[in-house]
């Protein structure tokens, strides 16, 4: 693979399998540290403020998610897209919730928002990418999907609302790892030992 770059270039592979880099004698390992709480605060405030810090009454329900995301950057950002505009109650309540989640459980950190996805069809719809079609083309999903009577265009956009969804520059639906393999978990629960009896295959 080397012999592919020029002499003095540098490539970065990210995995997290440290054990794939065993094959690569001059390789410098660098372990991604999980953001510190004013970073956290930061991140978390654009997502659910869109500014830097929270509002005056939400920074102490501000505090207590971010310790609880553990300076993870995904949860930051999903949890805090789920909360935006929400009134104070439902915070309380996402709080709740996420001190019962054992930490760095990132998994049930994000299955808060999905569960709060208040249309059935969203929650379809992000099954449906999750276990088909990430990395597909938008257009050719909501060409398959709108035959499902999904609001497929909608649906989407919701999705991206809440940061469980992305598209590239090429318009392609991109889903992060962790959240994609939150919705196949949710489907595998469905029937743990009779793939048959889950929704989708």
């Amino acid at each position: 693979m080397r012999e592919w770059f020029y002499e003095g270039s540098k490539i970065i592979i990210t995995t997290r399998n440290v054990h794939l880099l065993n094959a690569y004698e001059h390789c410098t390992r660098y372990s991604v540290k999980t953001l510190n709480s004013d970073d956290s605060l930061e991140l978390f405030s654009w997502h659910a403020f869109q500014d830097s810090r929270p509002l005056e009454c939400y920074i102490e329900h501000s505090e207590r998610i971010i310790k609880q995301c553990q300076g993870l950057p995904l949860a930051l950002q999903v949890l805090g897209a789920f909360l935006r505009g929400k009134k104070v109650d439902v915070w309380k309540s996402a709080i709740e919730k996420l001190e019962f989640i054992p930490h760095c459980d990132i998994q049930k950190i994000l299955r808060i928002s999905y569960d709060s996805l208040q249309d059935d069809h969203d929650r379809d719809l992000f099954l449906d990418i999750a276990c088909f079609f990430t990395g597909e083309p938008k257009c050719f999903v909501v060409r398959i999907l709108d035959g499902c009577d999904y609001y497929t265009l909608i649906g989407i956009e919701n999705l991206i609302d809440r940061c469980l969804l992305k598209t590239d520059e090429y318009k392609n639906l991109i889903m992060h790892q962790s959240i994609q393999s939150m919705g196949r978990e949710i489907i595998r629960q469905q029937s743990p030992k009779d793939p048959g009896k889950r929704s989708r295959l």
